[in-house]
């Protein structure tokens, strides 16, 4: 196959999942997203090189070796298109709310027990960011949406760290630093990996950096951007929790307004999302997964 032998051709297989498999692993256990996406990339392409090899070992097709790989791409991105449309659709009419309410997290469960975020914690405190309030949310029964609100000495900048719950237990560190400005202006800078694909308010600057995932290096991005805006900082006037929720209420509004969300009256019929939210989050679905990017 692709003039090598058929043995050298299964051992380039075998090595592309092992490294498929690592990849994925160490990207979510030590917080390196760049692995996680060129664990997808190699599962992509083993899938091609499985679908090309047995369809010329079984002797399904006498067609060129290259014609059956494209075609396993091809394969596999209407297969995942598939299932992201059903997993949109059922996000679309489930219970589950797309702006959550937070409210005082007092059940003592605001860290998870893991050494990365452990040593986050640490470093926040030597950089001078002052804890303000624990908040969560819930998402369905017995699960819940943990979120740590700091802020930075000067009080211009806040820190949310959203805790987002795995399948097998334990969480995931999301940071979103913000900055308020005269005229409700706002610099955010963030490394949410979860599809949004929603509109923010203009006045809204807004960058999303899913590849960076030291918290250290978003802050750096953050302050740079401070410097080159023309942006003018403001301390925040709101309690974390009142300008939590405020901004999921701004947010929610904004969408219904511009169309990503279907009218309240209609939602129960036709579901949350509207057709052209549902291409949106396909589409940031796919940049997210393979390119690290959003569609803001």
């Amino acid at each position: 196959m692709f003039g090598i032998t058929q043995p050298t051709f299964q051992a380039i297989l075998f090595g592309v999942a092992i490294f498929a498999v690592l990849s994925s692993h160490i990207g979510l256990r030590k917080g390196i997203p760049i692995l996680t996406v060129l664990g997808r990339w190699l599962r992509w392409l083993l899938f091609a090189g499985l679908f090309s090899y047995f369809l010329k070992t079984l002797e399904i097709s006498f067609r060129p070796d290259w014609v059956h790989f494209i075609t396993g791409l091809t394969l596999w991105f209407i297969l995942e298109t598939g299932y992201y449309w059903i997993a949109i659709k059922a996000l679309s009419r489930s219970d589950m709310p797309l702006f959550p309410s937070f409210k005082i997290n007092t059940d003592g469960d605001e860290w998870p027990a893991d050494p990365l975020l452990i040593q986050v914690r640490e470093w926040l405190r030597s950089v001078e960011f002052n804890r303000l309030s624990a908040l969560k949310a819930e998402l369905f029964e017995d699960t819940f949406l943990r979120a740590s609100i700091y802020e930075s000495a000067d009080k211009l900048t806040r820190l949310q760290i959203l805790f987002i719950p795995k399948r097998k237990g334990g969480a995931t560190a999301c940071y979103t630093l913000s900055t308020n400005g005269e005229n409700e202006r706002r610099l955010v800078t963030d490394n949410l990996f979860l599809p949004f694909g929603g509109y923010y308010p203009e006045a809204w600057d807004i960058v999303r950096k899913p590849l960076i995932g030291s918290l250290k290096r978003l802050l750096k991005l953050h302050r740079l951007r401070l410097i080159k805006s023309t942006l003018k900082p403001i301390p925040f006037d709101d309690a974390p929790l009142e300008e939590l929720n405020d901004q999921q209420r701004t947010l929610e509004r904004f969408n219904l307004e511009n169309g990503f969300l279907n009218p309240r009256q209609f939602q129960a019929e036709v579901g949350k999302i509207s057709y052209d939210g549902r291409y949106r989050l396909w589409k940031e679905m796919w940049l997210l997964a393979y390119l690290g990017r959003s569609v803001s």
